[in-house]
């Protein structure tokens, strides 16, 4: 029995090590080649990845995290089966394939009441990337930890304004640090997951006590 929970608990961690990935440096990294395009469906370029449409849940989720800053970020389905993924222009990037693979099939998630608000975690993290400014010259010295961390408290801070909890995603985001990956290099890493789970709880405390959700400047030390 021990052995099996410690197996279960090791196939969470390796799909988690996918999903602690870094979104945009996977995203700046891909390049496409003519075996990638999917046999099914329209394909076309959007902020300079080959795209599908994204479906109506994907866009109902992100719609609702724009909505909640005044945004107009745009949502597609990746063609490669990449982790989530923000990159510069405004366009925000999933992989239904590999959400498939993370929640039900490695993770074993099957409550709709755990899908939703993970979903929803995932992608503000992504929006909030954009919203950072995080392509632009400006962050370029800024480190990737750093920015994850900040797109991390930007999902907490943007939960709370729609009124979702984090009972259901502080288990996973435990899961999500870099400690779970080996050694991240220095460009790929998200944090620690005590620091990915501290940043999460931060921005949705702020937004509870309507403070700016950028009140706390966060570096790697946090």
């Amino acid at each position: 029995m021990i052995d099996r929970k410690r197996m279960r608990l090791h196939a969470a961690i390796a799909a988690l090590i996918v999903f602690c990935a870094a979104e945009m440096v996977a995203a700046a990294e891909y390049q496409t080649t003519s075996g990638q395009a999917p046999a099914n469906g329209s394909t076309f370029v959007a902020c300079g990845e080959p795209a599908r449409r994204a479906n109506s849940r994907m866009k109902s989720i992100v719609s609702a995290v724009d909505d909640v800053w005044s945004a107009r970020i745009r949502v597609y389905e990746s063609v490669a089966p990449a982790p989530p993924h923000a990159r510069r222009g405004g366009c925000v990037f999933y992989n239904q394939a590999f959400l498939n693979l993370l929640l039900l099939r490695r993770l074993l998630v099957q409550d709709p009441g755990v899908i939703e608000p993970l979903l929803y975690a995932i992608m503000a993290h992504e929006v909030g990337h954009e919203m950072h400014q995080d392509f632009s010259p400006e962050r370029a010295g800024v480190s990737s930890q750093t920015k994850e961390l900040e797109a991390d408290r930007f999902a907490g801070y943007t939960l709370e304004h729609l009124n979702i909890g984090l009972d259901n995603i502080i288990p996973y985001y435990s899961l999500a640090g870099d400690e779970f990956g080996g050694q991240a290099r220095a460009a790929n890493s998200h944090g620690v997951s005590m620091s990915r789970t501290a940043a999460l709880k931060n921005g949705w405390d702020l937004a509870e006590w309507n403070q700016p959700e950028d009140s706390h400047s966060l570096t790697e030390g946090d």
